[in-house]
């Protein structure tokens, strides 16, 4: 069963911390919609000591769902999304961020942290 989509943020946020065991600062979430036939969906945490990344694996099914927030949040923009960034960190904060691939390297708050 599909998560309502306004509990989608909070299922991403859940699944990230739980795939993380030892001490971290934030925890990001990268769905990368670039080229239309090719979807990729990557994570990595930062460590609160050193701040190095780690990579995260994502399962079909957090894709599915960060998928699914990304295209509920964009089906009425004219703008060319390619880039959705889920950002939580330790606290339970989170942002989610779109981007595009231009030269003015705009991004767009969707979603502001709470």
């Amino acid at each position: 069963m599909q998560p309502d989509i306004k509990n989608i943020p909070q299922h991403l946020g859940q699944y990230l911390y739980q795939q993380i065991d030892e001490q971290w600062h934030e925890a990001l979430l990268i769905l990368d919609c670039e080229n239309s036939n090719v979807l990729e969906c990557k994570a990595h945490f930062i460590k609160a000591d050193d701040k190095t990344q780690h990579a995260i694996a994502v399962s079909e099914n957090i894709t599915a769902l960060f998928k699914t927030l990304f295209d509920h949040a964009i089906k009425n923009e004219v703008e060319d999304w390619q880039r959705a960034i889920f950002t939580i960190t330790r606290q339970g904060q989170f942002n989610l961020n779109f981007e595009r691939d231009n030269n003015d390297e705009e991004v767009i708050a969707a979603v502001p942290t709470r």
